[in-house]
């Protein structure tokens, strides 16, 4: 196929054609960024490899925070009317179990569990495919984002104004996703993900020895109590149609047995896919905690950290999504999933700007090669054979959006 052509004028073969014959470059920019994976915020030398590979494809690219890259390939028709494009970077504070020869985790302790490896190097190789072999109508916008894993890097890449100087007509992502067999994608409208909201709570008792607990005032058993009470929010406020998961991830208290600790400390998380539920719950948490430590004579601190929304698909996007993928893989190979995730995303934080979004799941999973653990696993992997899919039905997604 001689280009740099048009990608309005391929069919969705031919495009998938053309990212076939990617797959060795994309596939290489996966495990490099995959042996040197990267903690939130760090995510330095993937930066400078990415910058490396826009630059040798002639890509214009900026940065608007420290590790937070945008893109544009400008478009053949029209500078208006962008579709963008985005790959999380970060990798997770795990272990990498043995295996992966060649490409395993040179960094002790961190490793790409989550896919993000895969997000990069698909989008690199939308890049390459839209700057050598065919010009998209519109510019396509790339956003290589930070921190995903914590603390969440979309939202400072939104105030930081790294969707200024484009209109936009919709910013797609994918998700690998271990559960889909490769060579198939899944996709859902309205709710994909939960929000998270991070709850910590401090419960001030008075400490003493454990002979004499009349003269104390117990935190522990506060505690205790108030987990308890908790739940009964869920059962007993909450329509139970209606998903919710509060979780206790973490409960400190006490030095020794025979000790009466001064205080406890509980961190938990609250999850819904209905905003109005998720503001009763912090509500809730804080008013009920308030009651339990007042009943037991304590006093009790509530912090709470917002954290992602509810990830919400729009209805026009999600539809050339899922047309894209039909198109590229044949209808038998795409999944419209039945539930949504009580997992989180802050990809999410890019629709809160007006512009319509998806997240689709691009499956990597196979079980014959034995790539069947979950994300944030230690074993976690990706049959390979999907990248360049990733790259067919991200490219022919764009195609449509640019003829609507």
């Amino acid at each position: 196929m001689d280009g740099p052509g048009e990608l309005a004028e391929l069919s969705a073969a031919e495009i998938l054609s053309a990212a076939e014959g990617l797959a060795r470059r994309v596939t290489a920019h996966r495990r490099t960024i995959h042996a040197g994976p990267e903690l939130s915020g760090q995510e330095h030398a993937t930066c400078a490899y990415v910058e490396g590979v826009l630059d040798a494809m002639g890509i214009e690219h900026r940065r608007v925070l420290r590790t937070a890259i945008v893109a544009t390939i400008p478009g053949s028709r029209s500078q208006d009317g962008a579709v963008g494009l985005r790959a999380d970077m970060d990798a997770l504070p795990i272990t990498e179990a043995e295996g992966r020869e060649g490409y395993r985790s040179r960094n002790d302790g961190v490793m790409h569990a989550c896919g993000h490896d895969g997000h990069v190097a698909v989008q690199l190789g939308v890049a390459e495919l839209l700057a050598t072999v065919a010009r998209p109508a519109k510019p396509v916008r790339l956003y290589f984002q930070p921190a995903e894993e914590r603390d969440g890097g979309a939202l400072p890449m939104v105030q930081a104004g790294a969707l200024q100087g484009v209109s936009h007509d919709a910013i797609l992502a994918l998700h690998c996703a271990s559960h889909v067999p490769a060579g198939k994608v899944a996709y859902r409208h309205g709710p994909v993900t939960a929000s998270v909201d991070e709850i910590t709570i401090t419960i001030q008792g008075q400490g003493g020895h454990a002979a004499h607990p009349e003269t104390t005032i117990d935190p522990i058993p506060v505690a205790a109590n108030l987990v308890t009470a908790a739940q009964q929010l869920l059962t007993r406020e909450i329509d139970p149609v209606k998903p919710v998961v509060l979780t206790f991830g973490s409960i400190h208290g006490g030095t020794r047995p025979n000790v009466i600790a001064d205080e406890v400390r509980l961190e938990l998380t609250v999850r819904s896919l209905d905003k109005s539920i998720r503001q009763f719950l912090l509500k809730r948490v804080a008013e009920l905690t308030d009651s339990v430590a007042q009943t037991h004579r304590a006093t009790a601190t509530v912090e709470v950290t917002n954290g992602y929304p509810v990830g919400l698909n729009d209805p026009r996007p999600t539809a050339v999504v899922a047309t894209a993928a039909t198109e590229v893989l044949g209808p038998e190979n795409v999944i419209l999933e039945d539930e949504p995730s009580m997992g989180s995303e802050d990809f999410f934080h890019f629709g809160d700007t007006g512009v319509e979004i998806c997240m689709y799941r691009l499956g990597v999973g196979n079980a014959e090669l034995g790539i069947e653990a979950p994300l944030h696993s230690p074993r976690f992997d990706l049959d390979e054979s999907a990248l360049p899919i990733g790259v067919a039905v991200m490219a022919t997604a764009i195609r449509n959006l640019q003829a609507l």
